[in-house]
Order: C-alpha cells, then structure tokens, then sequence
C-alpha cells in the first residue's frame, strides 16, 4: 500500500510539472491582451486604438481588450504598464505627451519612460496646425512673424494647457522666431478652439478636426503646418520649415509600447499586425476622417522618435521654467 501511495504521488507531480511546462511553451498570445490606454475614451488615443484592434486581434489570434486609465496626462495608465509583467499581456498606446513631454514637466514620477518601456510601432499622428483669428492682419506665416515683432505682447495664443504639446509647440516657435506672444492656457482643445474662434485669443497650434469647421466657414485663418513635411490632408498648407524656421519639425507620433524587456520575438509580432492593420485602404481612410495621418514605422523608428522628442521638449520645458506636480 505504501508503494502505491508513494508511486500515486510521484504520478501526480510527474502531471503538475508536465502542465506546467506546457504553460510556460504555450504560444503567445495564449489568454487576450490588454491595451491600456492613458485617456478617457473619445480622444485620438482611444480611437486610433478601437480602429486598429480588430484586425489585430484578427492577426494575432487573439482578443484585445482595450482599458482606459485616465488621468495626470496619461501618466496613470503609462505607471500600470510600467510595472507589468514583460509578458507581451500588457501593452500601452499614448503619444508624445506622454512619452516624452511628461518626464520634464511633472515633478515626480514613478516611472522612466526611456528606461522602464520597449517601444514597438509607431502608427498615426495628429497633424498641427497654425491658425489666427481673422482680425489679426495677416495671410502667410511671414505676415505673422512680422507683425508679432511689431506688435510685441499683443497676439494671445491658446493651447490646450499648460504642458501640453500645443503649448511647448508654440513656445519653441517663440523662441526660434522672436516674437513676443502671451500664453493663455485652457482645459483641452475643446475649450480652446471656441476661444479662438470667438477672437478671445489670436493664434494656436491646433489639431485639424477642432478647427476644421471654424477654417472652412471663414472664422479662422489657416497659415502653416507644424511638422517638416506638408500635411497629407491639406499639402497645399505651407509647413513652418519652409516659410519662417528652417529645421521647424514638430509632431505628437502615437504608437504601442509595453513594458520594459519585453521579448523580441512579441515585440516583431506586434509590430507587424499593427503595421499590417494600418496599412489597409480601410484604415487610413478613417484615420483621414478623425484627423488623423499615417506615420507607421517599427520599433527602431519609434524609439527614435520618442527620444527625439524626449530632448527637444526637454529643452522647451527647462526653457520655460515648467513643472507641474
């Protein structure tokens, strides 16, 4: 009886190791993943995420659950995803604001966004662009520069807060042009952009569908475009490089990330269903829709733009003195 007993219960932990070992060789991804996101829902995060999932989902063989963290500029969902597990389970979808406009703005935070993420595709960006109110007389992006310059501290500029990309966007323009601007910060792009549509400010570095209907109906001034390359949706919008600040290149490029050490292999899997997802005709036409453009590229390409952008706001933030708690 003994020998049976003894026999009964080596079988038995001959059977726990083999279900382990399958566990732990299961294909990945073998339970759904969850995609975190820093914003509430209804913002360009959240629904570049529920466009691109599904076929990912589709891809990859398995179910994406989306999770929204709001909260401190993104900061909230990035420190969940921080100290996730290196498993490919947990993965993180934000934008430069988060990436790498928060690590020099908040006085403290629990996490390093260069040291502690393993960037994996970059997939859209939000395009920005420069409009006046139409009682500011000018037409180009010249006419404004020397028309701040001769009328210093008279054009206000609004953004969506301070901190963010439309506010370090607009003092960088600042500082490499010269002129004498006023900030006047909001509660988000839908406090600002009626701001500036009713002339209560002059100027902002804003995204397309916030103004779209103010440009079209003639109550705002379209004159440039932010980034180094002209608009996909408007190219005939001269950029800021090409007409006042050669070099000028600004943009917010959103794209996933997860966790520190995360396995090459998942990160190429990833990357390749999003890049995929993104590339179908389906996709970028309702990324045109929400004001979105296409800026795919793979883990190398993102990682260089988050560092990229790590050190040019890092500038703009120490140069304006910025910290927030």
């Amino acid at each position: 009886m003994k020998n049976f007993v003894e026999f009964l219960i080596a079988l038995l932990g001959l059977a726990a190791l083999s279900t382990l070992a399958t566990a732990q060789t299961a294909p990945w991804p073998a339970k759904p993943i969850h995609l975190v996101i820093g914003f509430a829902p209804g913002g360009n995060p959240d629904l570049l995420a529920r466009m691109i999932t599904p076929r990912m989902s589709e891809l990859l063989g398995q179910s994406i659950v989306i999770e929204n963290k709001p909260g401190s500029n993104g900061n909230i969902g990035a420190d969940l995803v921080a100290k996730a597990a290196p498993d490919g389970y947990t993965l993180f979808l934000s934008d430069t604001s988060t990436y790498s406009i928060g690590p020099h703005i908040y006085a403290k935070l629990p996490f390093d966004t260069l040291r502690d993420f393993t960037p994996i595709v970059q997939i859209a960006v939000p395009p920005m662009y420069v409009v006046v109110h139409p009682s500011v007389p000018v037409h180009s992006m010249q006419e404004l520069v020397a028309y701040a310059k001769a009328n210093p501290g008279k054009i206000a500029y609004a953004s969506a807060g301070n901190g963010s990309i439309h506010h370090l966007t607009t003092e960088l323009f600042r500082s490499e042009t010269g002129i004498d601007i006023v900030h006047v910060p909001f509660k988000g792009s839908g406090q600002s952009a009626p701001a500036l549509i009713a002339g209560d400010v002059q100027l902002g570095f804003v995204g397309w569908t916030s103004i779209s209907q103010g440009v079209r109906s003639g109550r705002l001034r379209l004159l440039g475009f932010a980034s180094g390359k002209r608009s996909l949706m408007m190219p005939e919008v001269p950029t800021i490089a090409e007409t006042v600040d050669p070099g000028f290149d600004v943009s917010s490029p959103m794209g996933i990330a997860g966790p520190a050490g995360l396995p090459r292999d998942i990160v190429e899997r990833v990357q390749n269903a999003a890049l995929a997802a993104a590339r179908t005709p389906e996709f970028r036409e309702r990324m045109i829709q929400i004001g979105l453009e296409p800026a795919e590229g793979g883990a190398e390409v993102f990682a260089h733009s988050i560092k990229s952008d790590y050190d040019k706001f890092g500038k703009v933030a120490r140069m304006v003195g910025l910290k927030l708690d």
